[in-house]
């Protein structure tokens, strides 16, 4: 009797045997199809970071000198390349008819002043006249009224004299000094040590304040250098007070300065968004020219820790720059800002957190919402 069964049992155990491994294959195809990916931790850190970006040497003073009086140029006493001092002579300019009012000016002033002497003794006479009738008066009959009150008055007047008088020779002081200081104006001379580096005058050549387009001088002092570098907005934060930056130039491309770091801005530009920053040198030796450019080596810091990612977990889309976050098995695009990179790492800033995982190596066929395998 089980010969003849057996021959109905053997097809139902091969079809059972037949959908287990039915069932193991699926399983093993869904578990190929989930991409396995490599995961990373963000980190959070504080590194000391270094950027390259183009300066200028500046002089640490420069002026264009031009006439403040009309006249022709009597002697010129400097020339392109002379090195000057604070006060000294430059040019000298020719104007008579200056010199002219300045001597009216000065005749004005004895005028004034001589007039003032004699209203004074005016004053100081009907003032005596004055004191000397009151006391008569009061011997009864001496005097009488109408002589005291014009003695009274005569001394009034000469004492308003005297103030005007006073007043008038303050006036013609103040018209001396003003002439004294527009003479003084033909004498050109240097406002700081420096050294001439235009001269665009010669003897007899008329000068004026009005219509002068060109400078008679440009004076600069270059003992002392100003380096300006216009630091782009994201670093605008990051330069180091009292910190020092090296610096080479093409002249010397082999030799390395050093500056030190003196004021900013603290404003950024509208036109160009950047931020101007001055580092000041010593530049007595003469080694650079002012007007030169730089390349500059500025160290920058964060006042606090950021967060680093590999460079290859970023995905540049037309949408933005991502990292892929593993939120637990499933992936998330999470859309960051882009910082400074140092070595394989860059610095990102969005909606992570330290120690968080991320793709090692993202890439777009790793879609958002995906399942996905790491290691």
């Amino acid at each position: 009797m089980n010969l003849f069964r057996l021959p109905i049992v053997l097809p139902a155990v091969c079809l059972a045997l037949l959908t287990a491994c039915g069932h193991e294959e699926k399983k093993t195809a869904a578990a190929s199809s989930v991409p396995v990916v490599h995961a990373v931790t963000v980190q959070s850190l504080q590194p000391s970071l270094q950027t390259v970006l183009p300066g200028e040497l500046k002089p640490w003073n420069k002026t264009n000198i031009f006439p403040r009086v009309k006249g022709y140029i009597g002697v010129v006493k400097a020339d392109r390349g002379t090195v000057v001092r604070k006060g000294q002579v430059l040019a000298v300019l020719e104007a008579p008819e200056l010199v002219a009012s300045l001597n009216h000016a000065r005749a004005q002033e004895a005028s004034a002043e001589a007039s003032l002497i004699e209203a004074k003794a005016r004053m100081k006479a009907s003032g005596l006249t004055h004191r000397r009738i009151v006391a008569t008066s009061r011997t009864k009959g001496a005097v009488s009224a109408n002589e005291l009150d014009m003695a009274y008055a005569r001394m009034l007047a000469d004492s308003a004299l005297a103030t005007a008088a006073n007043s008038n020779l303050a006036a013609a002081r103040a018209q001396l000094a003003a002439q004294s200081q527009l003479v003084s104006y033909l004498t050109v001379t240097a406002p700081f040590d420096g050294t001439v580096i235009e001269r665009n005058i010669s003897p007899g050549e008329l000068v004026g304040p009005e219509g002068n387009t060109k400078p008679l001088f440009v004076v600069e002092d270059h003992a002392r250098l100003r380096l300006t570098v216009s630091v782009p907005e994201n670093l605008s934060n990051a330069i180091q007070k009292n910190g020092t930056v090296s610096f080479t130039v093409q002249a010397d491309p082999t030799k390395e300065y050093t500056a030190q770091f003196a004021r900013s801005a603290g404003s950024v530009q509208e036109s160009n968004r950047t931020m101007v920053a001055e580092f000041d040198m010593d530049n007595r030796q003469g080694e650079l020219k002012a007007g030169m450019y730089a390349e500059v080596k500025l160290p920058v810091a964060r006042n606090k820790s950021t967060l680093f990612v590999p460079r290859t977990a970023l995905i540049q889309s037309t949408e933005g720059m991502f990292v892929i976050r593993l939120n637990e098995n499933i992936a998330e695009w999470l859309p960051v800002h882009k910082g400074h990179a140092v070595d394989s790492l860059v610095e990102v800033f969005g909606a992570l957190q330290p120690g968080e995982r991320v793709v090692a190596e993202a890439y777009e066929e790793l879609r958002n919402g995906q399942p996905v395998r790491f290691r």
